[in-house]
C-alpha cells in the first residue's frame, strides 16, 4: 500500500482570514541552500505537497520563497582536491545554485566568508592563499577575489541583488581582528561589490553580517568602527536564533538600534527552530535538548518562524532568511553515510577539513548537525513551516495562537454527552469495529501511523490510489437510547478530481448526509450531521469517498453523541 507523506500542514484554515493580519508583500522570505548540490549528489530527495520527488528550489519557490542565500568559501579543498564538507561551498557551487534559482524567479544573496571553511565569531581563518599576508595585502586580495567571484556567479546566470561582505564578523574577518584591519577589509569588499554592480548596471545591496543581537553595545561599536573606516554598505544582516539569543523582543531592539542610530537597513540573515529532538542521520544535532521556548514540533517550528517574521516586519526589517533549510539527512545510519559525507561534503565537515582547521575539526568531523531544523522532514517531505512561508508571501500574517490549534475556532460544541463511537481515532490496534469496503476491487486505504496526517493522536484512516476510488468506511452502533443524535468526523487531503465526499448516518431506515470537500493538506474539514432521530437503538456512521486517481487524504476522530 502506497503511503503518502504529505506534510504541508496548513497553519490556518484558508477561509479564516479573520485570524490573519496583513503582512508586507515586499518582505524578503529567503532560505540558505548552500548544501543542496552536495545533498543531491549524496542521494537526498525532496518531495512536494503531493508527495512526488521534486527540485527543492522549485518547492521553495512554490512556498513563496523569493531569495536563496549561498555561502562562498574561497577554496574548500585540500591539495588533492578532497572537499572539506559543509556543501564544499565554493564559487562554482554558488554559481550553479544561483543560476538554478534564477530560472525559477528566485534572487540570490551571496554570503562571502573570506575563508576556506566555516567563518563565525569563534573562527575567522584566512584562506590558504592569503596565509602570511599583511592586512593591506589581504585587502587587495579580498577586493580582487570579490570582483572575480561575483562576476562568475552573474556570468553563470545568477540573479544577485544582495551580497554579504563577511559572515558573522563580530570578532574579525580573514584572520584579522583589530578594528582597523577589519574596517579596511570590509571597506575593500564593499568597494568591490560597488564596482561590479556599476559595471553591470544592476543594483546590489551590500550588507555586513553580525550575530549576538542581544549585545547592542557591541553592534554599535562595530558599526561605528566601520563608519570610521569609510565602509560603503547598505544594510546590517543579523543572525537571530531564539534558543541562543532570546525572545523576539531581543531582535526588535537590535533592529531599532541599527535603524535609528546608524541609518542602515536591517534583515535577518539566519534563523531556525527544531521540529524534533530526534536525530536523522546518526550524527548528533546542534540542538539536542528542548530549548523550552516554542514547542519542539512541526507546528512549533512554524510558529517560531512566523514570530521572527512578525518581529522583523513590525520593526521595519527587510526580510528573514531561514538557515539550513534543505540540510536533511542523506540516510538514517551513520556507518552507511560516511562515504557520502566524505566524498560529496554533505556532512558538516569531512576528515580533510582537519588539516585546515585542526582546532575546530580535529577528529570531530562527520554528518549533519542541523537535520532536525530543516524545512523538510528526515524523508524529504515538506513541513508545516513551508505553508507558513506561503501565507506570509501571500500577504497574510497568521495569528500566533492559532498555529498550535488551527481548528479550535470552528469545532462545534461536542462537550455535551459521551462520544459513542468505539475507537473513534483508530489509535487502538483492534479496529474490527470499523468496516472499510471498496467498490472498485482496489483497496486504496490503510491505517496510517503518522502524526502529521492525524487530526489528533498519531493514527488516521488514510487513502490514496493510482486508480479511481469508490469506498466507504462505517461503524454500526447498537443499544442506543431513543433520542436525537449528532455525528461528525474530521477530514483532510487534496488532489480531489471528480470527487464526492459524504459523511452519512443511517438510522431508522433513513439516510442523512453532509457533503464536504478536501482542499489542501491539514486544512481539516469538519462535516456534521445534526438532529438524527433514533428509535430502534441502532445507528451507522460512515464516510463515502468517490475520487479520481491520485486523490489522497485521511479521516479521523469520528464522533456520535446523544443530544440533550
Amino acid at each position: 500500500m502506497k503511503r503518502t507523506f504529505i506534510i504541508l500542514l496548513a497553519l490556518l484554515l484558508c477561509s479564516l482570514h479573520t485570524l490573519a493580519e496583513a503582512f508586507p508583500q515586499d518582505f524578503i522570505l529567503g532560505v540558505d541552500v548552500s548544501e543542496l548540490l552536495a545533498q543531491e549528489a549524496s542521494g537526498a530527495v525532496y518531495r512536494n505537497a503531493s508527495g512526488s520527488e521534486a527540485d527543492a528550489l522549485a518547492i521553495l519557490a512554490d512556498s513563496g520563497v523569493g531569495h536563496i542565500r549561498v555561502r562562498v568559501w574561497n577554496d574548500p579543498f585540500d591539495a588533492d582536491g578532497n572537499g572539506y564538507g559543509g556543501g564544499n561551498a565554493d564559487i562554482e557551487t554558488a554559481a550553479i545554485l544561483s543560476a538554478r534559482a534564477a530560472a525559477l524567479g528566485i534572487k540570490t544573496l551571496v554570503d562571502f566568508h573570506y575563508s576556506d571553511f566555516w567563518a563565525d565569531p569563534t573562527r575567522q581563518l584566512p584562506p590558504k592563499a592569503w596565509t602570511g599576508m599583511s592586512a593591506d595585502e589581504k585587502a587587495n586580495a579580498l577586493y580582487a577575489y570579490t570582483v572575480d567571484a561575483l562576476n562568475a556567479i552573474l556570468d553563470a546566470g545568477g540573479d544577485v541583488d544582495m551580497v554579504q561582505v563577511g559572515n558573522e564578523t563580530n570578532n574579525g574577518i580573514a584572520g584579522e581582528s583589530s578594528s582597523k584591519a577589519v574596517g579596511q577589509l570590509i571597506a575593500s569588499g564593499c568597494a568591490a561589490v560597488r564596482e561590479v554592480a556599476a559595471a553591470r548596471g544592476i543594483d546590489i545591496q551590500i550588507s555586513v553580517h553580525l550575530t549576538d543581537p542581544q549585545n547592542c553595545a557591541r553592534i554599535d561599536e562595530y558599526l561605528s568602527n566601520l563608519e570610521a573606516a569609510g565602509a560603503d554598505y547598505d544594510a546590517v544582516a543579523l543572525s537571530y536564533y531564539p534558543y541562543w539569543h532570546g525572545a523576539p523582543s531581543i531582535l526588535e531592539s537590535a533592529v531599532n538600534r541599527v535603524r535609528d542610530d546608524h541609518g542602515k537597513a536591517v534583515f535577518v540573515a539566519e534563523t531556525a527552530w527544531p521540529f524534533t529532538l530526534e536525530d536523522g542521520d546518526g550524527w548528533p544535532n546542534v540542538i539536542g535538548e528542548d530549548p523550552d521556548m516554542y514547542p519542539v514540533t512541526a507546528e512549533g517550528q512554524a510558529q517560531a518562524l512566523v514570530d521572527v517574521c512578525r518581529a522583523a516586519a513590525e520593526t521595519g526589517a527587510e526580510g528573514v532568511f531561514y538557515w539550513g533549510g534543505i540540510w536533511t539527512p542523506v540516510g538514517p545510519d551513520a556507518d552507511e553515510n560516511w562515504d557520502a559525507w566524505e566524498r560529496y561534503g554533505s556532512g558538516w565537515a569531512s576528515s580533510f577539513a582537519a588539516g585546515y582547521d585542526p582546532d575546530h575539526v580535529g577528529d570531530d568531523y562527520g554528518g549533519c548537525a542541523w537535520d532536525n531544523q530543516a524545512l523538510f522532514d528526515f524523508d524529504g517531505n515538506p513541513l508545516p513551516v513551508l505553508n507558513a512561508l506561503r501565507q506570509l508571501a501571500d500577504g497574510d500574517l497568521p495569528d500566533t495562537p492559532s498555529l498550535i490549534d488551527a481548528n479550535a475556532a470552528e469545532a462545534p460544541a461536542e462537550d455535551d454527552g459521551e462520544n459513542l463511537v468505539v475507537n473513534p481515532g483508530f489509535e487502538d490496534a483492534d479496529r474490527s469495529m470499523w468496516i472499510a469496503e471498496s467498490a472498485t476491487g482496489d483497496i486504496p486505504f490503510d491505517y496510517q501511523d503518522f502524526v502529521n496526517d492525524a487530526h489528533t493522536g498519531t493514527v488516521a484512516f488514510h487513502y490514496w490510489s493510482e486508480r479511481d476510488m469508490d469506498f466507504t468506511i462505517t461503524q454500526t452502533l447498537s443499544g442506543l437510547e431513543p433520542g436525537v443524535y449528532q455525528a461528525s468526523a474530521w477530514s483532510q487531503g487534496g488532489d480531489m478530481k471528480d470527487a464526492a465526499l459524504t459523511l452519512f448516518i443511517e438510522a431508522d431506515g433513513q439516510r442523512y448526509e453532509a457533503p464536504f470537500m478536501n482542499t489542501s493538506w491539514a486544512n481539516w474539514q469538519h462535516p456534521v450531521v445534526d438532529e438524527v432521530p433514533v428509535s430502534d437503538g441502532t445507528l451507522t456512521i460512515g464516510v463515502h469517498i468517490v475520487c479520481g486517481a491520485k486523490g489522497w487524504g485521511t479521516l479521523d476522530d469520528f464522533d456520535v453523541r446523544r443530544l440533550p
